[in-house]
């Protein structure tokens, strides 16, 4: 009776055993698979963040070239206009032809240039110190081109400038031609007409630099504007 009960124990005991194992086996199983399932989720998810972010700049490049062409578009429709309307649209400020003669002068003393400002036009102060810096720059390109070492020679000199006056512009055209006739450089500047004059009216002149002797023996009569 003993032993039947012990072996009938020690087999329940057993089958017992083999329900647990077997339970927490496939407990074990569930649980990995489900860990798998969760690590696919995420690994999709972040692959799918990683394109959406990868994607954006792309948007972003095509919305700038979208924004580049409807500039350029604009840019090309004013020039066009500008094209159409050439008798409204007019050049800047021109000056003279060069001066085929101009002289390369070497004389031991300081150089300088005078700007002559015709004062019958009424330019507003404005006005004038605009016409002056044309004035300047066209005879400056003209010995760059000619003449560097007068250039240097003035701009060692500190660049002297000095504006005179003009009362109309039949004196203005002698001092021009007289200047040139003996190699300086000279350039009349004739306005664009945009603001306060009439389009052409020669507003200033530039004479030089040149040694200061040479440039007086042709305005050093004029009075200071």
């Amino acid at each position: 009776m003993d032993k039947s009960f012990t072996l009938g124990h020690v087999l329940s005991a057993g089958a017992v055993g083999l329900l647990t194992g077997y339970f927490f086996s496939q407990s074990t199983l569930k649980h990995s698979k489900n860990k798998e399932l969760r690590s696919d989720t995420k690994a999709t998810e972040d692959k799918k963040k990683t394109k959406g972010e990868d994607k954006k700049p792309k948007d972003s490049s095509k919305k700038d070239k979208k924004e580049k062409k409807e500039e350029q578009d604009l840019i090309e429709e004013d020039s066009e206009d500008y094209s159409e309307n050439d008798e409204d649209f007019t050049d800047e400020d021109s000056e003279d032809e060069e001066n085929e003669d101009l002289a390369d002068f070497d004389h031991e003393e300081e150089y300088k240039m005078v700007l002559i400002i015709r004062t019958d036009l009424n330019m507003g102060k404005g006005k004038a110190a605009a016409q002056c810096c044309h004035a300047t720059l066209a005879n400056y390109k003209e010995l760059n081109k000619k003449s560097p070492k007068t250039l240097a020679r003035w701009e060692y000199f500190g660049q002297a400038k000095v504006t005179l006056k003009v009362d109309n512009e039949e004196d203005m055209l002698l001092l021009q031609a007289q200047a040139m006739s003996i190699g300086l450089a000279a350039h009349s500047i004739r306005d664009a007409g945009r603001t306060q004059i009439a389009a052409g009216s020669r507003t200033v002149l530039a004479i030089g630099p040149g040694p200061i002797s040479v440039v007086n023996s042709i305005t050093g009569k004029l009075k200071l504007y």
